[in-house]
């Protein structure tokens, strides 16, 4: 992200705190309740892996760990974000997680590979600089290059009936072009809320001889659900 973007996104989230404290509407987001429903999309492919690790990007007050251990996931959780006083909070809500603050679409990333590289809302802000094209896919590759086995990422859709001025909504078709640039195996899920979708992307996308992901081979048989 340039440098003006940086500092208007910083202090955004910063007024928000000021303002709201440790509270969804500090995040940005709307109706209570509806986090809830983001993350349990994300997590579904992280749940059928409970010691795996997760990067969470743009993690706020670390509410995804939460989640997550609420459903017994015991993995490893590296959070970062780029907004100092949601890094503060999450730190004094948990001490003992490894907690960043850092750019994921900086050249120079020292980050460790997770298993799963999740982001939520992360892109949902309408740059002044107009390079939301070029953020969502430097950071979706570096993402998809910092994972094991799959990114869980969700947008606002253009699919809607209003587009707030401030947000940035995204084309569907846009992200699975670019999801499928990186990976041939991929889910997107517009299923879960009228405005808002999600994207799957996984890192084996190996095929077999009847021309089926060998994940899905190996699924079938150990009799688990595709």
């Amino acid at each position: 992200m340039i440098q003006d973007d940086r500092q208007e996104y910083i202090e955004r989230y910063e007024r928000r705190i000021r303002e709201f404290g440790y509270s969804p509407e500090a995040l940005g987001w709307g109706k209570k309740g509806r986090q809830e429903v983001r993350f349990g999309v994300l997590c579904r492919p992280i749940l059928k892996y409970p010691n795996s690790s997760v990067l969470d990007v743009g993690c706020g007050f670390g509410d995804f760990y939460d989640y997550l251990v609420a459903l017994g996931w015991s993995g490893s959780y590296c959070g970062v974000d780029l907004v100092p006083g949601l890094l503060k909070i999450a730190k004094e809500r948990h001490p003992s997680l490894d907690l960043r603050n850092l750019d994921i679409t900086a050249d120079d990333l020292k980050l460790d590979m997770h298993d799963f590289v999740i982001a939520s809302g992360l892109f949902n802000a309408k740059l002044s600089s107009g390079e939301n094209f070029e953020q969502i896919t430097k950071a979706l590759r570096n993402m998809y290059h910092l994972s094991r086995i799959a990114v869980c990422v969700d947008f606002m859709s253009t699919y809607v009936d209003f587009q707030h001025p401030q947000g940035w909504h995204t084309d569907p078709g846009w992200a699975f072009a670019l999801a499928k640039s990186l990976s041939k195996r991929v889910m997107l899920r517009h299923d879960y809320m009228p405005f808002e979708f999600a994207l799957m992307i996984y890192k084996d996308d190996s095929i077999s001889d009847r021309n089926v992901f060998n994940s899905t081979e190996t699924a079938i048989k150990l009799g688990k659900p595709i």
